[in-house]
């Protein structure tokens, strides 16, 4: 991402999704069509907000039954994006992948920290872990090899992960979202001169999202 321009410094974009969020799976390439085009002009926050979460985590098929009966498909048919064949053998099969958000986050926390540069492309790569690749987001290896291609030691990545200022920073997160007025996800809110603006709330183009964004970028 490119340097910030001095004279939009008062702007912050906030994503607000999660890592085990269909439809953010979906919005993914908007949002690196965002990042492409804006990046320079603000920051752009990744807030999770924890889909899966005590007994709402489990195996994929007790705690989202909808995906097995064919919701993947609205997101397909919708966004453009492709399931992979690992993800769906499993829904499809015994589903076995745990759904559960923490682990996820818990690593974002970490990416956030280390490499914040690469926040909004390591939650995409937290999204396409298992919905493409078929990897349980609760298994630490395969969130250190997702870590590992933006340049984090695995073996380091892999002791944060039991650190408890991680976990808090990730319920932190939970919390942030559960206080928003939006109570969306995906859901794209501009902040500025501290004032926040609705972007986008569910799925969204960004053909659509993009006059929205520039009538405040460009406003005199």
């Amino acid at each position: 991402m490119q340097k910030k321009e001095e004279t939009t410094s008062n702007l912050k974009l906030v994503y607000f999704y999660d890592p085990l969020c269909g439809w953010c799976f979906g919005f993914s390439p908007v949002m690196s069509k965002i990042e492409e085009e804006y990046g320079d002009k603000f920051e752009i926050e990744v807030v999770s907000g924890g889909l899966f979460l005590g007994y709402g985590a489990g195996a994929v098929n007790r705690v989202a039954p909808h995906i097995k009966a064919g919701a993947y498909k609205s997101v397909e048919l919708r966004t453009g994006v492709k399931f992979g064949k690992p993800f769906l053998d499993d829904v499809l099969g015994d589903g076995n992948i745990i759904l559960n958000s923490l682990p996820p986050t818990i690593a974002l926390s970490i990416v956030k920290e280390a490499y914040p540069e690469h926040e909004l492309k390591f939650a995409g790569m937290l999204l396409e872990l298992v919905y493409i690749h078929g990897i349980d987001p609760t298994n630490v290896e395969g969130l250190a090899t997702c870590a590992a291609k933006i340049g984090f030691d695995k073996v380091a990545f892999t002791t944060k992960m039991k650190e408890a200022k991680y976990e808090k920073a990730a319920k932190e997160e939970f919390e942030a979202f559960r206080n928003n007025q939006f109570s969306a996800m995906p859901a794209v809110v501009l902040i500025k001169d501290g004032k926040e603006h609705l972007i986008s709330h569910g799925y969204m183009n960004f053909e659509k999202i993009k006059p929205k964004l520039e009538s405040f970028l460009f406003k005199k």
